[in-house]
């Protein structure tokens, strides 16, 4: 018996689709900045502006003030209220979904693109949480890392604002004998200010 057998060429083809989304990722801590009224009106958020403006900080057109922090930056409002220690990263991602056709089938045709559509829509919303779960850790380790250098010469910019504010009081008030100063390695600051009446 013989047997004649004749191969149909199976005329398949695969239908991709590719994807790209940017992740953005902003993260912020806010710091109070509160002081004491030892000057009249904005007097004490302009000193504080002043001693910022010597620690390197950058005054910006709407009154802010900035400054880098390794990789974070720190911004006074202009209010003199508050400091908004802020990281933002961004990251591209792609991804790519397939599907395979049957040639010279429309429907088929049709139903591929969708499918391929779908499958790369998904994986890009995968691969986006991914990205930015990645990014919120390195803004939250940025953050942790850079904030108490942030709290630190904020610190020492309020000691010098209040040591300015109580000198400048106190020559309203009379002539000013001496000023002395004590601080203490937990960061406390003491200022005493003698006045001659």
């Amino acid at each position: 018996m013989l047997l004649d057998l004749e191969w149909e060429a199976l005329g398949r083809s695969v239908r991709t689709r590719d994807l790209e989304a940017a992740v953005h990722v902003e993260d912020r801590v806010v710091i109070a900045v509160r002081m004491l009224p030892v000057l009249q009106g904005d007097a004490m958020g302009a000193t504080l502006r002043e001693v910022l403006r010597e620690q390197g900080w950058e005054a910006q057109p709407d009154g802010t003030m900035t400054r880098v922090f390794g990789g974070v930056t720190a911004t006074l409002d202009a209010g003199a209220t508050s400091v908004t220690v802020s990281r933002a990263a961004d990251e591209r991602v792609s991804a790519k979904g397939s599907a395979v056709v049957q040639e010279g089938d429309a429907a088929d045709e049709a139903r591929a693109k969708a499918v391929a559509q779908e499958r790369a829509e998904k994986a890009l919303e995968a691969k986006q949480a991914q990205a930015r779960a990645k990014l919120e850790a390195e803004n939250a380790a940025a953050l942790t890392r850079e904030e108490p250098a942030v709290r630190a010469a904020l610190q020492e910019a309020l000691n010098r604002v209040y040591r300015r504010a109580l000198e400048e009081r106190a020559r309203q008030l009379g002539e000013v004998e001496s000023i002395d100063e004590r601080g203490d390695v937990r960061g406390g600051y003491e200022v005493t200010v003698v006045v001659k009446a």
